[in-house]
Order: C-alpha cells, then structure tokens, then sequence
C-alpha cells in the first residue's frame, strides 16, 4: 500500500485590512505580496511561510 504525503504548503484567501479586497495567496511567496486594488503589503516573505498582514479568512487545499 502506497501512503500519499499531503503537502505542507497551501493557499490562502486573505482580506486586506485597508480596503477589504479578498485575495488568494501563496502561504510560502518567494517575494511580499501586495493588495491588487490598493497596493498594501498583505504578507512578508520570511524566506519559508509568510507573515501574513492581512486578515486570514480560509485555508484552501
């Protein structure tokens, strides 16, 4: 029998805290992430998973 390793990273929907928008992102980015509408960083790169700025709203698989 075969035992499949589920992954450790994962995607995130975020809300921005300036202007709300709803946003999926990587949770390990290589670079920071900004707001598509507003601009405002909403997770740091820490070089393994970011520190998310933002509000998380769900983990998605």
């Amino acid at each position: 029998m075969v035992v499949k390793e589920k992954p450790r990273s994962k995607f995130l929907l975020v809300k921005c805290k300036k202007c709300n928008n709803e946003q999926i992102i990587f949770n390990k980015p290589a670079g920071d992430v900004q707001c598509l509408v507003c601009g405002e960083v909403i997770a740091k790169s820490t070089g393994g998973k970011a520190e998310v700025l933002g509000e998380i709203i769900k983990e998605l698989e």
